[in-house]
């Protein structure tokens, strides 16, 4: 079943969303995500170092990844940093961003919306398919690789044990979501919608 989310289109369930918060509680769940914005900012490092500390707090260094103001700020590179976040606070920021590039020439912002997918791996056995899939590495220790990391053709962004994000170029989706379900399919694994995704996130912030 398909409906607008903060007025993109969004499957918000596959037929049971009951069943798909019970998959994320109990197993996995996967998700598309692409609804997200994602935004890439380009300076050099010093005036990134700037930026950084004015929008997200703190300086991104590559590999590292930091919520703040709504969004994940993402860090690619000392001179590239990635933007994730729900439409409504991307429209903030990229109306922000947009505005300081037109004042400082150095700086460039890039929508990539359209051209990137997002998924989502949700739920009580997350670090289990990440690291069956090798996101973990060959030690397969989440805590000896750096929250933003890539693999096997995506950039995963490990927000927590129980949450993480890979994004891919579109044309590269359908391989990397049939890679995500066969590595999870031995843990449960089943598509979830935004109606799960939501009420799962409201079940995790409440347990805290």
């Amino acid at each position: 079943m398909f409906a607008p989310h903060q007025g993109r289109r969004v499957a918000v369930n596959y037929g049971s969303a009951a069943g798909e918060l019970a998959a994320c509680v109990s197993a996995v769940g996967l998700a598309d995500r692409s609804d997200l914005t994602k935004l890439v900012l380009e300076a050099p490092h010093d005036q990134m170092g700037q930026l950084m500390s004015r929008l997200a707090g703190g300086i991104i260094a590559p590999g590292g990844a930091r919520l703040a103001s709504g969004a994940w700020w993402c860090g690619v590179s000392s001179e590239r940093v990635v933007v994730l976040c729900e439409r409504r606070q991307g429209d903030r920021l990229h109306d922000q961003l947009h505005a300081r590039a037109a004042q400082q020439p150095t700086v460039r912002v890039e929508d990539q919306t359209a051209d990137w997918a997002a998924i989502e791996v949700v739920g009580r056995y997350t670090d289990r398919v990440l690291r069956e899939l090798g996101v973990y590495g060959e030690s397969g220790d989440p805590r000896r690789v750096q929250p933003l990391t890539a693999h096997a053709g995506a950039l995963w962004l490990l927000e927590s044990d129980r949450k993480a994000l890979a994004l891919v170029a579109q044309a590269s989706a359908g391989a990397v979501w049939r890679a995500i379900e066969r590595a999870g399919r031995r843990f449960g694994i089943c598509a979830v919608g935004q109606d799960a995704i939501t009420r799962y996130a409201l079940i995790r912030r409440e347990a805290l």
